[in-house]
């Protein structure tokens, strides 16, 4: 893991937040000033490869510059690189880059927990005994619940107002090839090469 900003001095509760940044959102920002009220830090990670998707329509450079100029513009924000992209990759990572760091968070939506829930592992430990590992903040979406068959401990919700949680970087990047509202939708820092971008 490459500590490429720091959003803290020796942040004991680091929450890592992983995402594809294509581009980012406010509602990656309201998550990740969520995130904060668990934790010391937020480190906004972009992984280097996507275990579930692949690098389209923005470069990783143009994205790790995103995540550079968000987070010298908000208190607390860090950004990492990770090498991969799995919760428990990225956690390890980070006590191996960390090691004083006693709480780890993974930021991520409902539908990835619910998928990280029911992946039918069988080299990497159970969803359980990773989550020993690391805890998940979890941010909710209009049509799906934080799945809550394992301890509040370890799984936690994300405060997230309604008009902010179907927000996507899909419908952003739609919104910008049909001419529609946009620029409301994602960070200040992001406007002007989105729109060159993805138009």
């Amino acid at each position: 893991m490459d500590l490429v900003h720091r959003g803290a001095v020796d942040a004991r509760r680091v929450a890592i937040f992983p995402a594809a940044w294509n581009p980012p959102t406010q509602a990656h920002m309201a998550l990740a000033e969520a995130a904060l009220g668990f934790a010391d830090e937020v480190l906004l990670a972009l992984p280097r490869v996507f275990p579930h998707k692949q690098f389209e329509h923005t470069s990783f450079a143009i994205r790790l510059e995103w995540l550079r100029s968000i987070a010298a513009a908000r208190a607390g924000l860090g950004v990492a690189v990770t090498d991969g992209g799995l919760f428990l990759e990225i956690a390890r990572a980070l006590r191996k880059a960390e090691p004083h760091v006693e709480q780890v968070y993974i930021v991520c939506g409902c539908d990835a927990a619910a998928r990280f829930l029911a992946w039918p592992y069988e080299r990497e430990p159970s969803a359980s005994e990773q989550l020993q590992e690391f805890s998940l903040l979890v941010a909710p979406r209009e049509q799906l619940s934080v799945p809550t068959q394992l301890s509040s401990d370890s799984i936690r919700e994300l405060p997230l107002s309604p008009e902010l949680r179907n927000i996507s970087s899909t419908d952003i990047r739609r919104r910008i090839q049909h001419g529609q509202a946009w620029t409301h939708l994602v960070p200040a820092e992001v406007v002007s090469e989105a729109g060159r971008i993805y138009r």
